[in-house]
């Protein structure tokens, strides 16, 4: 979904969209389904650039990293863009690019597309290793039992061998 630039009143856009993503990629590789992705916020125009503020929520699909059981994680976040119309960094006879160079994104100066905006929010919201919650145990790495579920006696008869292994002779 895309914004035109030239739409934007001087007094600003507000923006409030409900918006369809493909999913994710999970640190994983997995793909992560998005569902309910609100943006809202407001476009100012500042000539040259364009300024967006405004909020992301959305719910994710996501595989716990510890137990592997699936859960929904709904994430919410502040974000801010500035947008400058053509090609950033350091152009010729400049010599290198600016700090302040780094907070900026290029666009066409046309058009913004509020998809990406909700999609790199997301990708910074998720976190590299998801949990279903704090307290989960995972998986038992002898049986593979669902700790959460169930009490292997794996680490029972194994403690005493692994604390064997971990003896370093003098």
């Amino acid at each position: 979904m895309f914004i035109e630039v030239t739409k934007i009143p001087p007094e600003g856009l507000a923006i409030d969209r409900a918006l369809s993503l493909r999913p994710i990629v999970q640190s994983n590789g997995e793909p992560a389904p998005v569902e309910a992705v609100g943006l809202s916020g407001s476009l100012r125009r500042s000539d040259p650039d364009v300024v967006f503020r405004g909020r992301v929520v959305a719910v994710v699909s996501l595989s716990c990293s510890r137990c592997l059981a699936p859960f929904r994680l709904e994430v919410s976040g502040e974000c801010s863009r500035i947008y400058r119309p053509g090609a950033l960094g350091a152009r010729p006879g400049e010599g290198e690019m600016k700090e302040e160079d780094l907070a900026l994104t290029p666009f066409d100066g046309a058009r913004i597309n509020l998809e990406e905006i909700a999609e790199e929010e997301l990708y910074l919201m998720i976190p590299l290793k998801p949990l279903c919650r704090e307290s989960c145990q995972g998986l038992c790495p002898h049986c593979g039992a669902d700790r959460n579920l169930v009490s292997c006696r794996c680490s029972e008869s194994s403690g005493q061998s692994q604390a064997l292994s971990l003896k370093i002779p003098l």
